[in-house]
């Protein structure tokens, strides 16, 4: 049995969600007002407040705003009968884990409490996903700054309910993130539905999601659980005005159908361009790029933090490893060089592609720059002019660098091969190969 707290200033109101949760089996409190409410939660403590935005004195938003800032950890239900997109996004800014409207739907009301009421100490639930999440995924998406950010925002979409926006470039993992979320929410055990927007025609997109009165979609497939959709930018207006009905009143109609059907699911979506470019461009809904701004998750690309490199490039090589069969100590001095000066159009999809294919083909004990792909392997042959390496340091540094920018860029010509590399520079194939000793490159 849980304590509610419910706020309304209609007493009517207060009635009916009184004798619904009561007769749920919990216990509930009411207030007519803010400022009373307020009060209750100082002296009675409630497990979940059931929140009207409409009130005189003290409205629900102010309220919101002031357990913010008094750090009281409360779930907080919002219900109002002005149902419009921003007001929903305000108050799940400001911290409500979920948005209802007047005139509500008793069956979707319970779901939506008992969700609600196992977030009774939301900040020692948050230390505690942001601990797991750098635990246990720090290895497969990195520990940079712009990571920390992104797992800041990853452990608050965890909490609530809003739809999620996970935005970066392609193979930044924004699908690994929407997983993430996914696995720490309270939907955990519920379905993981993909819908790969780019790859579906328009006049695919109702029926695919949305169902007929044939068959269920995708919406429906996903109950309990999450919608993903991937490339939510692709969607066509109609799908998008459909999709914001949904968000806003959790329920749907089938593609070609007219009854609503009741629908309890959490949108995520992802997006490889800037959505707000595309509102004012007029290809995208303004009411759908606002109510994804309630959880906005931003992976930064790759060379915006090539600090993770080395770590990530770890973990693939053991991952490759173990699949394999191949007992691979690690990466060479020059190869990890090459790794991290590269600029990475394909991001970590890429460097997971380069190092699978040089665990699979690679011939020593250690992945060295010969087995990197040809545009990694050019990087350090390419990155200044005049094919000069910028070095700082004395001669004998700047001369070591230069003959090591030699021999890459001949490896490269070479296609990694060490023999045509030697008749390349004019050199007898044993100079070349005591070469690459000294120099600290594996052929």
């Amino acid at each position: 049995m849980a304590k509610i707290l419910l706020v309304d200033d209609n007493p009517q109101n207060i009635e009916l969600l009184s004798l619904r949760l009561e007769a749920a089996g919990h216990k509930t409190l009411e207030a007519r007002d803010g400022e009373v409410a307020l009060k209750l939660i100082g002296d009675q403590h409630p497990d979940l407040m059931i929140l009207d935005m409409q009130m005189p004195r003290v409205d629900g938003l102010t309220v919101l705003k002031r357990l913010r800032e008094e750090r009281i950890s409360l779930p907080v239900v919002v219900i109002s009968a002005f149902a419009t997109v921003e007001r929903a996004v305000e108050a799940m800014k400001a911290g409500a884990l979920d948005f209802i409207t007047k005139p509500f739907d008793p069956t979707h009301l319970e779901l939506v409490v008992e969700r609600a009421l196992e977030r009774n100490n939301l900040e020692a639930q948050n230390r505690f996903l942001t601990e797991e999440l750098n635990a246990r995924y720090h290895f497969v998406l990195g520990r940079s700054s712009g990571m920390a950010r992104a797992y800041e925002r990853m452990v608050r979409a965890a909490e609530n309910e809003a739809p999620v926006l996970i935005q970066g470039e392609s193979g930044t993992g924004k699908e690994v993130v929407a997983r993430v979320i996914h696995r720490e929410s309270d939907r955990h055990s519920g379905a993981f539905v993909t819908v790969r927007c780019g790859a579906l025609p328009a006049d695919r997109q109702g029926p695919e999601l949305f169902g007929t009165p044939e068959g269920k979609g995708k919406v429906e497939m996903a109950a309990g659980g999450v919608l993903f959709l991937d490339e939510v930018g692709k969607l066509v207006p109609d799908t998008q005005k459909r999709l914001v009905s949904l968000l806003t009143t959790h329920g749907f109609t089938r593609t070609g159908g007219t009854t609503t059907i009741p629908s309890d699911i959490r949108v995520i979506g992802t997006t490889t361009v800037d959505l707000d470019a595309r509102v004012k461009a007029g290809g995208f809904s303004a009411e759908l790029r606002d109510l994804f701004s309630a959880a906005h998750v931003v992976i930064p690309s790759l060379r915006e933090r090539r600090e993770d490199i080395p770590e990530l490039v770890g973990f693939f090589v053991e991952k490759f490893n173990r699949e394999v069969g191949r007992p691979l100590s690690g990466v060479s001095d020059a190869a990890m060089e090459a790794l991290g000066s590269y600029h990475w159009p394909g991001n970590v999809r890429e460097l997971a592609n380069i190092v699978e294919r040089a665990v699979t083909t690679g011939a020593d004990d250690e992945i060295g720059v010969v087995d990197l792909g040809l545009a990694v392997r050019g990087i350090l042959g390419a990155q200044a002019p005049d094919g000069m390496v910028p070095v700082k340091g004395t001669y004998a540094e700047r001369l070591t660098a230069a003959r090591r920018n030699i021999v890459m860029t001949a490896l490269r010509e070479a296609e990694g091969e060490v023999n045509r590399a030697a008749e390349i520079l004019s050199l007898p194939l044993a100079d070349l190969t005591a070469m690459l000793a000294e120099l600290g490159i594996r052929k």
